[in-house]
């Protein structure tokens, strides 16, 4: 074990870097969080927990609070516009629960366990700079630091992936997203029982995320960068997706206009390198999903634990971070073609591919789906 004499900077406050930061600190490592903005904050509405990330939440102590502020998934379903199911997947076949959670939520159970006075706060990174036996980051304002080791937790667009290997420009996947989150107590979304509805090129998913509130996003195929509609996101929202099944209408006009997010579907090619010496990158800085599979978080949480089990070993801080590099990458990979995939699939629009997809989908055997699932959900830190 490295102990107190290892000091690893992490460039970014999101989940991926303060659950980075507590799996080390734990181990004894020397800890600071390098965060941009005046606060440690997540953007987003809800983020899913499927068994895989819920595993590194118990490893991690925090499975309890977590349940306290997140709601349940025991069932998947797969509708068409009319509400009609088209498949039901059960989640209840794993050791770990799958749970819904806001973003925010999340973000404050990690940080109550980790010391407030190891985060800085409205730190820009303006440069990286590696050398034999440490790494210089430097700050906007002219601040610096130095560690034995860094951590890039810093996004899609990583200011430390750029200055490791240059600008590497997100790809546009064909379509928006917009994200929102709604209290909504009437009888046609039960608790427990999330959903994504499928369209021509248009999705709608809804989440539980426990005590009345439930996780909602939309997508449709647009040009990257397209202007709002004029009259607003919501009256854009009501007009594609108002005549969908209950309760759609209902959990869009209960979201605030100000409080709906809309991002483009984006991620990157794969990276054949995370890292340099003593410096590699975690989360969407490595491999980006687009979110059709909501592994995004898992995939930080588990690249998080990973790094923290790497980082004890003993063996210098190089050959840890490439161990742990190794370790993830092929998963990661997996994750995001699947992924990707999947995004192609949900967001066609051609009538008789939109009724071939809902074919196949009821004749996939559920043995072959259960194979699937547990690829993806049975994996251990």
């Amino acid at each position: 074990m490295f102990g107190q004499k290892l000091s690893v900077g992490i460039v970014g406050g999101g989940v991926g870097g303060i659950a980075a930061a507590l799996a080390l600190h734990r181990r004894g490592i020397g800890v600071t969080v390098y965060e941009q903005a005046d606060a440690a904050r997540e953007a987003g509405a809800g983020l899913m927990l499927w068994p895989n990330g819920s595993r590194v939440v118990r490893e991690l102590g925090l499975l309890e609070p977590v349940l306290a502020r997140s709601g349940g998934s025991t069932q998947f379903t797969i509708r068409d516009v009319t509400g009609k199911a088209v498949r039901k997947i059960p989640l209840g076949r794993f050791d770990a629960p799958a749970r819904c959670i806001r973003r925010a939520d999340l973000l404050a159970i990690l940080l109550a366990e980790f010391p407030a006075g190891q985060i800085e706060l409205n730190r820009r990174l303006v440069g990286v700079h590696p050398q034999s036996a440490e790494v210089r980051l430097d700050f906007a304002g002219g601040a610096s630091a130095r560690h034995d080791a860094v951590i890039g937790a810093d996004g899609i667009r990583s200011r430390v992936r750029a200055a490791l290997f240059g600008e590497i420009l997100p790809v546009y996947r064909g379509y928006t997203i917009w994200r929102g989150l709604a209290h909504y107590d009437g009888a046609a979304a039960e608790p427990g029982s999330n959903s994504e509805t499928w369209g021509k090129g248009q999705r709608f998913g809804l989440l539980d995320t426990g005590g009345g509130r439930f996780t909602w996003y939309a997508t449709a195929n647009l040009p990257a960068g397209q202007e709002d509609d004029p009259a607003g996101r919501k009256a854009e929202l009501l007009q594609r997706f108002g005549n969908w099944h209950a309760p759609v209408a209902q959990v869009i006009h209960h979201t605030p206009e100000m409080a709906i997010l809309k991002n483009g579907a984006y991620d990157l090619p794969r990276l054949r390198r995370w890292g340099r010496g003593r410096v590699t990158l975690l989360g969407d800085a490595a491999h980006p999903c687009t979110p059709n599979l909501g592994q995004g978080g898992c995939m930080a949480l588990e690249d998080a634990l990973t790094l923290a089990k790497c980082c004890e070993t003993g063996r210098p801080i190089e050959e840890a971070l490439r161990q742990y590099e190794s370790l993830r990458q092929g998963r990661t990979h997996r994750i995001q073609q699947r992924s990707r995939l999947l995004g192609r699939l949900g967001q066609w629009e051609d009538v008789a591919l939109v009724s071939a997809r809902h074919w196949l989908t009821r004749a996939l055997p559920a043995r072959w789906l259960e194979r699937t699932l547990a690829q993806v959900y049975a994996y251990q830190t």
